[in-house]
């Protein structure tokens, strides 16, 4: 991995790399809906331990087979099921984490209205603070990639 040849990029589409300078990495933007920001979850779970590249080129592929990223379809999934579906990533672990995240997600909704909101709801907190409820409260997630998370929401710059 040369990094030195890495182009200045928005999260998290652009970024292909799981350890950069962050200078080369701006900020993603802020996403204009629930299902947008669930995306984003999923990306950073999916692509967690992964060569990034691969994931960035076969994201199409897992959208469609992952419902779109629908909150509410991927909360009643079964992990059985789904794993068994084209082009999900065979990793049993993280379709479990894409669907226990999806019921979380759920939940947030309906305290807060909106995972805007929520994440509205914790400016208070101080960054370590931050990454760890996210990780606490998401599987698959741990603060790395809680941190990528809040920087490609536009939340953490």
């Amino acid at each position: 991995m040369i990094l030195a040849m890495a182009k200045a990029h928005k999260a998290p589409w652009g970024c292909v790399y799981a350890k950069e300078d962050k200078s080369e990495c701006k900020p993603g933007e802020v996403p204009t809906s629930d299902r947008e920001y669930f995306e984003i979850l999923c990306l950073c779970v999916l692509q967690a331990g992964l060569n990034w590249r691969a994931v960035r080129r076969n994201w199409q592929k897992y959208k469609k087979a992952f419902f779109g990223f629908d909150v509410d379809k991927l909360a009643k999934a079964q992990a059985e099921r789904l794993v068994e579906r084209p082009n999900v990533i065979k990793n049993r672990r993280k379709v479990e984490a894409i669907i226990y995240n999806a019921r979380e997600f759920q939940k947030i909704r309906e305290e807060y209205g909106s995972f805007r909101n929520f994440l509205a709801s914790l400016r208070q907190l101080e960054d370590e603070e931050l990454f760890k409820l996210l990780a606490k409260k998401f599987r698959h997630m741990g603060i790395y990639t809680a941190e990528y998370f809040l920087h490609s929401v536009g939340y953490w710059k």
